[in-house]
C-alpha cells in the first residue's frame, strides 16, 4: 500500500460528504504528510536551540539567557501542539498512517 491509499483512507465516510466537505476533506489528506515533517523538523530544530545556550557568569546575563531558553521552548511547545493535533486526527482514522509518518520523521535523527 502506497502512502497516497493509506492517506486517502483518513476519511472513511467519504461518499457521505457533501462536495464543499470532500473538497476541505481531499486538501487536508494531501497536506497530511507535509505538515507532519513540517512540525517535526520545526519541533526538533527548537529542541536542539535551547539546549545549546551560551554561558555567563554576569548574573544579568544569565536572567536573559534563561528568558531566551523560555522563549524558544514557547515555539518548541507550539509545534508540538500542532503535532499533537495531527497525530489525534491520524491516529483515530487511520492507525497505519499514524504508525508509519511517525517511524518516518520522529524516531530518527534528520
Amino acid at each position: 500500500m502506497t502512502n497516497n491509499e493509506v492517506i486517502s483512507d483518513v476519511f472513511k465516510n467519504q461518499q457521505y460528504m457533501t462536495t464543499e466537505q470532500l473538497s476541505i476533506a481531499h486538501e487536508f489528506q494531501k497536506m497530511i504528510e507535509t505538515e507532519y515533517a513540517l512540525c517535526a523538523r520545526e519541533m526538533k530544530k527548537a529542541n536542539q536551540a535551547a539546549v545549546s545556550k551560551p554561558i555567563s557568569t554576569n548574573p544579568d546575563e544569565k536572567l536573559s539567557i534563561n528568558y531566551a531558553g523560555l522563549e524558544i521552548d514557547a515555539i518548541r511547545e507550539y509545534w508540538f501542539n500542532r503535532l499533537v493535533s495531527l497525530i489525534q486526527i491520524i491516529e483515530n482514522r487511520n492507525t497505519q498512517l499514524n504508525k508509519e509518518l511517525a517511524k518516518k520523521y520522529l524516531n530518527n535523527e534528520q
